[in-house]
C-alpha cells in the first residue's frame, strides 16, 4: 500500500515541507532509511541521521530547524513519536479489514 506525504500529513495533522506527492510504502529507522520509506525523528541524539537518510519522508517535531540540506520531504507535527504511533494504528486498521471468505475455511 502506498501513501503520499500529503495523505500522511492529513492523517497526523501535519504540514509537508518538500514534495507533497512523494509516496512511501514501508517504514524504516532513520539511520537505515531507503527510497520509498517513512522514518521519524523524535530523539535529538539521532538528528545527524536526518542529513544522510535515504528515507523519502521523515516525520519531525514542529520545532525542528535543519542546519543543512535534507533530501527527504519532512512532515512537521506537534509530536513525531505520537504521530508515528497514530500512523501505525491507522495502517493496522486498514490492513486488518478483510472481506470475503478465507481460502482456509471449510464446512464439514
Amino acid at each position: 500500500m502506498k501513501f503520499s506525504a500529503q495523505k500522511i500529513a492529513e492523517l497526523v495533522n501535519g504540514v509537508v515541507i518538500g514534495d507533497p506527492n512523494v509516496e512511501v510504502s514501508k517504514i524504516s529507522k532513520i539511520e537505515e532509511g531507503e527510497a520509498g520509506s517513512l522514518a521519524f525523528l523524535s530523539n535529538p541524539k539521532y538528528t545527524h541521521f536526518i542529513y544522510t537518510t535515504n528515507a523519502s519522508v521523515v516525520l519531525v517535531n514542529n520545532d525542528f530547524v535543519p542546519e543543512h540540506a535534507i533530501k527527504a520531504s519532512l512532515i512537521k507535527v506537534e509530536n513525531s513519536y505520537i504521530a508515528f504511533a497514530k500512523l501505525l494504528e491507522a495502517y493496522n486498521e486498514i490492513s486488518n479489514k478483510k472481506v470475503g471468505i478465507s481460502s482456509l475455511s471449510f464446512i464439514s
